[in-house]
């Protein structure tokens, strides 16, 4: 049976496709085959045919190879794009910019602040279109922001709200890179809606995560810029949690960070990453895996709220968040524009997603 036929808000014919870009990647492949699990049928994408083929001939896909830049001409007959190809701020430009084009829904995972400020910026231009633009739909951002417009929701006066998560796994070479391309920025943080450079590891504490208090480092993690969109309040940081040795570490390269400019020492970093950060966790430690966070909101008076949350792996999360959203993408958007996942999806998605487990101060 082909895709169901499907309009926009604007008239365009459009097809019920979702197209899954870098998928022979390591969370690429995990999406894909989540998707067949819950019986979607999607085009698999990349660069690379010969490493789209075993995917494609294993679950009888329809496959696309080409590279970011031909990404309109790709775009024909899909409805939804969920690009999995990091580092985003190489992929999700010319992706958004077809996708406006096409009137293609676009879903990413990235953490990256500059590709959401940029999906952002386009929100005039996906409201035109009648499409969403809502990047940040695994691990970061959906966890963090649901928690972020729920304390929200609770304390409406809010004026703070900080963030924090813990892995609980290896990360893999995308999100490695993710964290060496933060470090080479600076850290960042809100402070009355603006972001406001601040040193590497700028603030060291411990968090209280669901299962026992750990050192949390601050990092300029997405979520710095997409709590103010997603709620309004003015200021906040997000915490990782890092062994102190790391983060008083982290201090010490605030010197250094002009070296991570230096094209020599940009590939030898990423050489690094790929190195210690080849593949992922095995689908035995996926299973076991947990991921905590925790969130505080507090107000001008001094009034706390805070919750903590235990979630599945970190990359089994995300593609079951990911799917969720380009699903919501396929079958009912709403209106166009920008989105964040709490935007699109409700603060309470969390809540609706397997193995999250929630717990309020």
């Amino acid at each position: 049976m082909g895709a169901p036929t499907r309009f926009t808000r604007t008239g365009k014919r459009m097809s019920g496709n979702l197209m899954i870009y870098g998928s022979y990647g390591y969370t690429g492949e995990l999406v894909v085959r989540e998707a067949v699990r819950r019986g979607m049928h999607p085009i698999i994408a990349g660069r690379d045919g010969k490493k789209l083929k075993p995917l494609a001939d294993e679950f009888g896909l329809e496959s696309r190879a080409f590279a970011v830049a031909d990404a309109k001409a790709n775009l024909e007959d899909v409805a939804v794009v969920l690009n999995c190809a990091g580092p985003f701020s190489t992929t999700a430009r010319a992706f958004v910019d077809a996708c406006i084009g096409e009137r293609v829904h676009y879903v990413d995972i990235t953490g990256e602040i500059p590709v959401f400020q940029f999906c952002h910026a386009q929100d005039a231009r996906a409201v035109g279109a009648g499409i969403v633009l809502c990047p940040g739909a695994g691990f970061d951002i959906v966890p963090t922001d649901s928690l972020a417009a729920a304390l929200k929701s609770r304390m409406p006066d809010a004026t703070r709200i900080d963030l924090a998560f813990s892995f609980g796994t290896k990360p893999s070479i995308g999100t490695a890179m993710t964290i060496l391309e933060s470090a080479a920025s600076g850290g960042l943080v809100r402070r009355n809606h603006r972001l406001v450079s601040v040193p590497n590891a700028w603030r060291i504490r411990r968090i209280p995560f669901p299962g026992g208090a750990r050192w949390g480092v601050s990092i300029p993690w997405g979520d710095v810029f997409t709590a103010g969109v997603s709620t309004g309040v003015p200021d906040g940081l997000v915490y990782c949690a890092l062994p102190l040795a790391l983060g008083l570490a982290m201090r010490l390269t605030n010197f250094m960070r002009g070296l991570f400019a230096v094209p020599s020492v940009h590939r030898a970093l990423d050489r690094l990453a790929r190195q210690c950060f080849a593949g992922g966790p095995d689908a035995g430690a996926r299973d076991i895996q947990r991921t905590e966070f925790w969130a505080q909101a507090a107000n001008l008076p001094g009034t706390t709220v805070t919750m903590k949350m235990s979630a599945p792996n970190v990359y089994a999360m995300t593609a079951d968040t990911a799917l969720a959203i380009a699903d919501r993408c396929l079958t009912d958007p709403g209106p166009g524009g920008y989105r964040t996942p709490s935007m699109l999806m409700g603060s309470a998605f969390f809540l609706q997603r397997p193995g999250f487990e929630v717990s309020y101060a």
